[in-house]
Formats: structure tokens, sequence, C-alpha cells
């Protein structure tokens, strides 16, 4: 049975104690090998997060989930010492070390396949699940069912994972077709005569292509990524993360589409512009500007829930 969790007065007398003692030898063994264990995860993903298409936003990571996962393990209570206790009093199971040896030698097997072949989706995401497992498992041994409070920081982590080849290029097309439909919609409402055919809009004989590049599938994965990790952050509902994210999918849809027929009407003003540096500017522009809309609306709902408690 897992330890009880202690009481408030001893939470703080416990943090007193550990932060006035030497750190626990123990207790430092397993932070810097629950560091390294994420850490390896994160070098492994780097370099999707570095080809600048679609989940840059992973960079962030490192840093917001070690905050939300510190935020998390202060609700326990747990000093240095504690923390050795439990290890010590857990720790020896044949179980737990064949879990941790296992999850290395398939973390190891799964670099060495990612260094043969970088775009193969399938080991980053075996390779996510394991370290996140194994981490989960130890929190288990250590916490019981308080491993459940992190529940948000494996999250954070998985939403920098890149989805399978195939349910990302259906997520594309699927997005592509919405804001390819909407452009024209809105534009043919206000008069102005476009042809289309296939993806590529045709204004006053100008093609303007719009597939991979203005789906909206980077503002939306990044609209999901912020609105999860600001609910993380500002510890809101699940109701009101839920509203929030579900903001941040409208928002970086019709911040998209609005994207898409501001460029219709930039080509049919101004036919011989740089086309190509206005569609980057203004995708900028676009996704700048759902961040800020999604950091208003987890204000306002951060402002609602103070309100109610209050």
């Amino acid at each position: 049975m897992p330890d009880p969790i202690p009481t408030k007065e001893a939470a703080v007398s416990g943090g007193e104690t550990g932060a006035t003692s030497p750190g626990n030898p123990t207790a430092t063994a397993f932070w810097f090998f629950f560091a390294a264990l994420h850490g390896q995860l994160f070098l492994a993903l780097a370099p999707t997060w570095n080809d600048g298409t679609y989940y840059d936003y992973g960079f962030l990571v490192p840093f917001l989930a070690p905050y939300c996962f510190l935020a998390r393990w202060r609700e326990g209570g747990i000093d240095g010492d504690g923390l050795a206790r439990r290890l010590g009093g857990r720790g020896r199971s044949s179980g737990l070390w064949a879990a941790v040896w296992t999850t290395l030698c398939l973390a190891l097997l799964l670099r060495l396949v990612q260094g043969a072949d970088s775009g193969w989706r399938a080991p980053l995401q075996m390779h996510a699940f394991a370290t996140l497992g194994l981490a989960a498992l130890l929190l288990h041994r250590i916490e019981g069912r308080g491993v459940l409070r992190y529940w948000g920081c494996a999250l954070l982590v998985l939403l920098a994972v890149p989805l399978p080849s195939q349910t990302e290029a259906a997520l594309i097309r699927n997005l592509t077709a919405g804001v390819l439909e909407f452009a024209l919609f809105y534009n043919r409402m206000l008069g102005l005569p476009l042809e289309s055919s296939g993806e590529t809009i045709f204004a006053n004989g100008v093609p303007l292509q719009v597939s991979d590049g203005c789906s909206g599938i980077r503002s939306f994965q990044s609209g999901i990524f912020a609105g999860f990790a600001l609910g993380e952050l500002m510890r809101l509902s699940l109701v009101s993360r839920g509203l929030l994210l579900a903001t941040g999918l409208g928002l970086a849809f019709l911040m998209n589409a609005a994207r898409v027929i501001y460029l219709v009407r930039h080509v049919v003003a101004h036919p011989d512009s740089n086309l190509a540096l206005v569609h980057d500017v203004s995708g900028y522009v676009s996704l700048g500007t759902t961040f800020l809309l999604i950091a208003a609306a987890g204000w306002l709902l951060g402002r609602i829930e103070g309100t109610r408690s209050g």
C-alpha cells in the first residue's frame, strides 16, 4: 500500500527540513535518472521540432513540462528524505528493475532505428509511450494513485510527438478542403468571381495554391498545444480546458481561412506583387494572432473561475 499523503502541517515541516538539510543521495540519483529519461526523449524529438514544419512548438516542452510536473509534485508534500524512504521500501522490486532495463534497451534500439531513418514516425511514438510509461510506473511506486495528478504533464509531452503520417495527411486534406470552401464562399458572397480546380483558386487568372502550407495544420496543432498548455499552467477545470481547447481549434481555422481570403484579395488587387513573401508574412500574423486570442480566452476563463470560487 502507498504511504499516506502527509498532512498540510507535515508537508510544510518536511519541505522546511528538506530545504535546510543536505540533499539525499538516493533522491538526487532518482531525479537525475528521471531527468535523463525524459531528456533523451526530447533529444530524439528535437530533429522533428527543428524541421520547421508543424512541430516547432515542441521546443517549449522541455521547459513547460518540468515546470508543470514540479507544481504537481509539490502537492504530494514529499521531501528528499521521504522520497528516499519510499524508494528504499519499494525500489527493490525485481519487476521494477526489469521494466527499467527493458525500457532503456528499447529506447537505445529505437534511437538506432531513428538514426537510420529519421522520417519514420512509429519509433518516435513508441519511444514516447515507453518513456512516459516507465515514468508513470516509477511515480506510481512512489505516490500510488497520486500518479493521476501528472496526466496533464504526460499529455503535454505527447502533443509534441508527431502524428502518424496517414493521420496527418488525412487531417491536412480535410483542413485544406474546409479552408478552400470557406474562402470561395466568402469571396463569392462579396461578388468576387473566382474559379477553382482541385486545391487551386484562380483569381484574375492568377493561381493561388491552397494545399499543405495553407491548410492550417500548423495553426491547428499549435492551437491545440497552446490551449492545453495554458489550461495546465492556469490549473483550469476540465470544463474550462475543454472550452479553451475548442476555442483554440475554432480560432485556428478561422484565422487561417481569413489568411486565405486576404491572399485571394491581395492577388486580385496586386497581381504583380511577391506572393511568396505575402504568403509567409500573413502566415506569421495569423499564427501570432491565434496565440494572442487563445491567451485572452484563457485569461477570461481563469477570471470566470476565480469569480465563481470567490
